[in-house]
């Protein structure tokens, strides 16, 4: 591809007819060529979202798509209580034949002029190391690094923790604590039980009884609720998984939406004990409760302006169940 420059390249929106090369470079970029669940992962992420499908941007050359670039949907409320609508940059690929071009580039700045366009607020991500350079460079920023706090099971449960620095698995361990996300939230009432104890303060997700049924609907994915009274879901509950990191089990905590810090606590200490799992995960924020600090160990969470300030990096209050995953 040598005699092939920048300027021999189409960038417009994606169509559904590019999905089927999207989803091979994606497969190959992302090293997910042998996983079953992948094509079902990226429709649930990106075309069933609750809060609308993920806007996304192909280049072509002589007709055939080389590049993709897409952001995932979010909304978020202020602490005023009014709606920030963002994206979420995501899922990145490119022909190996094609890099160097600055199709990444290219593509992202073209989102985000449209995305600036059409009103939404901002753009936010986790980039990696790799990555995230190639974001500061196109105006992104860095707003703070996020709070993890973890629990260990026990001693034992420490060694295992400390020796297992390595990514999580994407998909979960199977285990029958609690109940199955997918049937609690299938309806409404047990979610909205919940939500009377989802935090009020800070910038944080609009999450409705339409979110975390979408948010917990992907079944490899083994999200369980565990409630403080199995009798009464207003009494509070956690919303987990549990995922390998190496040699160990830990319990990703993705949502505590508790009346109290006891509660949670409890809650957590029970998902440890149940599920025999090393250690809990999650982030230190909200109503957030039972996890010890792990300093300077959490994402780093970076920004964009689109037709929006982002928020200050004190304001945010973000979840597990924001940045886990995606």
């Amino acid at each position: 591809m040598g005699s092939v420059t920048a300027q021999d390249l189409v960038v417009r929106r994606a169509e559904p007819d590019d999905d089927a090369t999207v989803l091979s470079m994606l497969r190959a970029s992302l090293g997910k060529v042998d996983d079953p669940h992948y094509e079902s992962f990226l429709r649930w992420k990106h075309r069933d979202n609750a809060f609308g499908a993920s806007p996304a941007w192909v280049a072509l050359h002589d007709g055939v798509v080389v590049g993709y670039r897409t952001f995932l949907r979010w909304e978020f409320l202020r602490p005023d209580g009014k709606v920030l609508r963002a994206v979420r940059a995501v899922d990145t690929a490119t022909d190996p034949d094609y890099r160097g071009l600055g199709i990444f580039r290219t593509l992202t700045l073209q989102g985000v002029a449209e995305l600036t366009l059409a009103g939404d607020g901002i753009v936010f991500n986790t980039p990696n190391d790799r990555s995230r350079p190639g974001y500061l460079k196109m105006g992104w920023t860095l707003a703070r690094r996020l709070p993890v706090g973890v629990l260990p099971r026990g001693p034992r449960a420490l060694v295992s923790m400390a020796t297992s620095k390595v990514p999580a698995s994407l998909w979960s361990e199977p285990t029958d604590v609690g109940l199955d996300a997918r049937d609690a939230f299938a309806t409404p009432d047990l979610a909205e039980q919940l939500l009377r104890h989802d935090t009020t303060s800070g910038v944080r997700t609009r999450r409705t009884p339409d979110y975390l049924a979408w948010r917990t609907r992907f079944e490899p994915l083994h999200y369980r609720v565990a409630l403080a009274s199995e009798g009464d879901p207003s009494a509070g509950g956690v919303v987990f998984r549990l995922r390998r990191r190496g040699a160990a089990v830990e319990a990703a905590i993705l949502e505590q939406l508790v009346p109290d810090v006891a509660t949670g606590a409890r809650l957590v200490r029970r998902v440890l004990a149940n599920t025999g799992a090393d250690y809990a995960i999650g982030l230190r924020t909200g109503r957030s409760a039972g996890l010890l600090p792990l300093p300077k160990q959490g994402p780093l969470l970076t920004t964009r302006p689109l037709a929006a300030s982002p928020p200050s990096p004190g304001e945010w209050a973000l979840t597990l169940g924001d940045v886990e995953l995606f």
